[in-house]
């Protein structure tokens, strides 16, 4: 679906200019609103600290006075006078006996007649807790003295008992000056059981000693929450919603509350929110006009580029290029102005090169096949030549699969998608004959296409050449081992040819007696029944494979080392083997394998004559690890030169005289290992502990794969 780029870039404007300023005030009015509500909470808290360290210090300064008096009273009623005169926050003063009956009392209100000296007070909470108590403060209670809310601090003087009665004026006086914004006062003062003790806003529900323990200031604020800790709570008086805090005095038990209406916060904002919002109106306004005229002239540039590279793109390579309104757009003219210049050049160097890729395509000695999706679409000259075609026409459009011999078709299909190294395929000519090659695959982008190059090789000329060097080996192994057969029987011939002639020399003399006869004719039979046997391991080892088959590794190594024990005994050998603790199994050629072991041996055994070896050792071991099995054939045969190890399995590459070897020998046993059986053969120089000396020599490693 095609689009407007000028419809979209101006969508995109207007939507990121709205969007960021609705953003910034968004983000300023929070920040605003963050910021009121931080000094809010601020002076709250710096109230409520002033307000408790009033009461505390009030009724710090009340147990000063109870200590006075009790240091200093005398049954008369001047230092009482004296004390209230001094102390307006204090309004009555008693001295109780034992009994809780009244000995004195100083009051700065009118004392009511009904209460005199020996009056009982021993039901008032305030005696009544000094049972048990050194000192009381008592709640808020109305005074029988004044009918005012009063506090007391009872405590012990000697004998007796004082009770001093605070009169709370003073601190609501205190209290009373700190109001809100509109005018409300801030502070409410509860007790610790939840009675209200101070109401400016409110004297009654002082006087109704109304209990707010049940009310959302203390179910949302003061049981949820730390002191001077904020938080929105309802007002229990009028369901309004408040910000506040609260504390607690240390002496008193008192709930300190400061509060603050919600909505007459947010009332004050709204001037601020709305200069802010009118400010971002007028500046997204501002933005877009100029956003609006900017583009329209940007677009007006574009607009004058597209119908020049129009102009270039239809060939006409001299349209006049005119000024702009902006530097980078003429710059840009003037490079469309190269351009021009620079695609008449280039489409003068594509032609050549496209006939220099064609003569390329067709003078390489490798055949060249390009397909797509498995269909030909191009091939060079040598292609038509090896395949026996006449012409392009003849092979274009067929598919690259009818090329191939059909039992190779399915290889090529799993390697086909992606790129491959060389591998050996067969290939079908026009007439049906077949030929040896070795493939090789890249993908290449072509045309906005994903194409195939197959490059090809004839190999069958070197496919005859192996198999005649095989045969070659085959031909040299069986030399080696008609040695072998040589060395095996000699000892058994000179036993048969020993007995005969002994039994001959004695029976032309007349000796030969019946036991002589007998066991000597038992010899000659038993060493008659050794070369027999011996002639059949031999052949057994000519045996020509066709199908790899499932044998044990050791099981051939100890036929190999049945088969060489007469040499190694010869050239006096010392061979040890380490085999796994149990039967190791492969699926491959077992009579080949026993070739590439013989093999390995015989040229270890060559060495130790060519190097004038004293001691001669061979070590066989097999190892298994989790991922493939090894076997490895060490000597100290002295080692072979660092400037020919990496050529031994080079076909004819030998340093024996040429009577001696053909150079075919670790060739073949490498093409057997690594081709027909699927494993890997190596050989390094090493040091080899033999009779407590490290001696130089030679390691043959054969790895298979599991």
């Amino acid at each position: 679906m095609n689009r407007s780029f000028k419809k979209q870039v101006l969508v995109v404007l207007i939507f990121f200019t709205i969007t960021v300023t609705f953003i910034i005030g968004i983000l300023s009015v929070n920040n605003i609103y963050n910021s009121k509500m931080e000094i809010i909470k601020h002076n709250q808290n710096i109230v409520l600290k002033q307000v408790v360290n009033e009461v505390d210090n009030l009724l710090e300064e009340i147990e000063k006075v109870s200590t006075y008096l009790s240091e200093n009273y005398i049954l008369n009623d001047n230092i009482l006078e004296n004390i209230i005169n001094i102390r307006s926050d204090i309004s009555t003063i008693l001295i109780l006996d034992k009994t809780g009956k009244i000995l004195n009392l100083h009051s700065s209100s009118k004392i009511d007649k009904k209460i005199y000296k020996g009056f009982d007070f021993s039901n008032k909470i305030y005696f009544k807790k000094l049972v048990n108590h050194e000192t009381y403060w008592s709640d808020v209670f109305l005074s029988s003295f004044n009918e005012n809310p009063t506090i007391s601090f009872s405590f012990h003087m000697g004998n007796k008992i004082g009770v001093i009665m605070i009169d709370l004026k003073q601190i609501s006086d205190f209290i009373f000056s700190f109001k809100n914004q509109d005018g409300s006062h801030m502070i409410r003062v509860f007790d610790k059981n939840g009675i209200m003790i101070m109401n400016p806003e409110n004297i009654n529900y002082v006087l109704e000693r109304f209990n707010a323990s049940s009310s959302p200031v203390y179910t949302e604020l003061i049981k949820k929450h730390k002191t001077f800790e904020h938080t929105l709570f309802i007002s229990a008086l009028n369901d309004q919603k408040q910000l506040g805090s609260y504390t607690k005095s240390t002496k008193s038990g008192w709930y300190v509350v400061v509060r603050e209406d919600y909505d007459n916060i947010l009332r004050a904002l709204n001037p601020i929110i709305i200069s802010i919002i009118i400010t971002i109106f007028i500046f997204s306004s501002l933005a877009i006009y100029l956003g609006l005229k900017l583009t329209k002239r940007v677009f007006k540039s574009f607009d004058d580029i597209q119908n020049i590279t129009s102009n270039i793109a239809k060939g006409n390579y001299d349209v006049k290029l005119r000024d702009l309104y902006y530097i980078e757009f003429n710059n840009l003219l003037n490079s469309f102005n190269k351009m021009q210049y620079e695609i008449d050049k280039r489409e003068d160097t594509l032609e050549n090169s496209l006939n220099s890729f064609k003569s390329l395509f067709n003078s390489t000695m490798e055949s060249i096949i390009l397909h797509t999706n498995g269909v030909i679409i191009d091939v060079n000259d040598i292609t038509l030549k090896l395949l026996k075609y006449d012409s392009k026409d003849q092979i274009v459009g067929k598919s690259v699969f009818s090329i191939i011999e059909e039992s190779y078709i399915q290889i090529v299909k799993t390697r086909y998608s992606k790129d491959t190294q060389p591998y050996e395929i067969v290939l079908l000519k026009s007439d049906g004959t077949k030929i040896n090659a070795l493939v090789q695959g890249k993908y290449i982008d072509l045309e906005g296409k994903k194409i195939k190059i197959s490059s090809i090789i004839d190999i069958t000329e070197l496919k005859h050449k192996d198999n005649l060097l095989f045969q070659q080996s085959k031909m040299a192994a069986m030399g080696e081992m008609i040695g072998n057969i040589a060395h095996q029987w000699r000892q058994p011939l000179s036993v048969i040819s020993t007995c005969a002639s002994g039994v001959k020399f004695e029976k032309e003399f007349g000796v030969l007696k019946d036991e002589r006869f007998v066991e000597s004719m038992d010899v000659i039979l038993e060493n008659s029944q050794y070369l027999s046997k011996t002639i059949d391991d031999f052949r057994n080892f000519f045996k020509t494979e066709k199908v790899p088959e499932e044998f044990v590794i050791k099981q051939i190594i100890e036929k190999a080392l049945k088969l060489l024990s007469s040499t190694l005994k010869n050239y006096e050998i010392n061979l040890q083997s380490h085999f796994l603790d149990y039967d190791y199994t492969y699926k491959g050629f077992p009579n080949e394998f026993i070739q590439v072991f013989i093999n390995i041996v015989n040229n270890s055994k060559d060495a130790f004559l060519a190097n004038n070896i004293d001691y001669r050792f061979i070590d066989v071991s097999e190892y298994d690890y989790p991922d493939k099995y090894i076997l490895e054939i060490k000597d100290n045969a002295g080692g072979i030169p660092d400037n020919i190890i990496n050529k031994i399995f080079d076909p004819y590459f030998t340093t024996k005289h040429k009577a001696q070897g053909t150079g075919i020998g670790l060739y073949m046993s490498h093409q057997i290992i690594s081709d027909h059986m699927g494993g890997k053969l190596t050989a390094r120089n090493i040091d080899i502990l033999v009779q407590d000396k490290v001696q130089k020599g030679c390691c043959f490693r054969i790895e298979f794969p599991k």
